[in-house]
Order: C-alpha cells, then structure tokens, then sequence
C-alpha cells in the first residue's frame, strides 16, 4: 500500500534544503561546490523557484544523508535523521552522545532486553569496565 503525500512543494523543499546547509555550517556558495551548480542555482533552490533535478536531489542524499521523503515531503524517517544528526554532531557532541546512550543501555530502569543471560552478562561487565564513568 502506497502513501500519498500530495504535490510536492517547492518552497518547503528549499526551506529543508536552506535547514540542511545551515545545520552544516555551510554557505551557499560551498554547496553549490557540493551540487555542482551555481550559488544563484541553490538560491534558487532555496527560495523554492527550481524543482531539484535527480543529479541533485542524489547529491544532497548522498553527502547529508537524509531520505528523498524528508527531501521532498518532510517525512520523517527517525533512524535516518538520528544518524544524520550523529554523523554531523561534533567530535565533543558524539562523545556526549556515546555516554549517553552508554548510561542508557546499562541502566536497570532502562534495560530492554533481559531474556538472554548473554546480554545480561555483557551489560554487568560492560558496568564494570565503565562504572566510574556513568555514576
């Protein structure tokens, strides 16, 4: 069963597209570099003016990680986004993230999976070797 987003719209396409490079710390000059356009290109895209042709939509894709549906509807797809915010956090961001999700996973309020004892075994050990670190 297919969804039915509706039309695609343009301008919120640019504005997720203006989102994207500015999460990036990127000018529109550097992404045109990116896409392989020109910045008045990406102005454009970003004012909602173009539709994105396959070469770019395949190259925003590629190089920001994000789905054609977030692209193009706002879909979210939580995997997807979650590891494009990882994968463009700070080197100090992801640490706080790893030990954060560390804290997580080995907490007794917040174990989710109990049935295997191997699982349980690695989580006591894992508290061993990092114990200092999470209290």
């Amino acid at each position: 069963m297919s969804e039915d987003y509706g039309s695609i719209d343009n301008i919120e396409v640019g504005k997720r597209i203006r989102e994207i490079r500015e999460s990036n710390g990127l000018t529109q000059e550097q992404l045109a570099e990116i896409l392989k356009v020109t910045p008045n290109a990406v102005r454009a895209y970003e004012k909602g003016k173009y539709g994105l042709s396959r070469e770019v939509m395949k190259l925003i894709r590629q190089y920001f990680h994000v789905t054609a549906d977030f692209l193009l509807f706002g879909s979210e797809d939580s995997d997807n986004n979650l590891l494009f915010l990882v994968e463009n956090a700070s080197d100090e961001d992801k640490m706080k993230i790893l030990i954060r999700l560390m804290v997580y996973f080995v907490s007794d309020k917040k174990r989710v999976y109990k049935k295997d004892e191997g699982w349980t075994a690695t989580v006591d050990r894992f508290k061993e070797l990092f114990g200092d670190m999470l209290e």
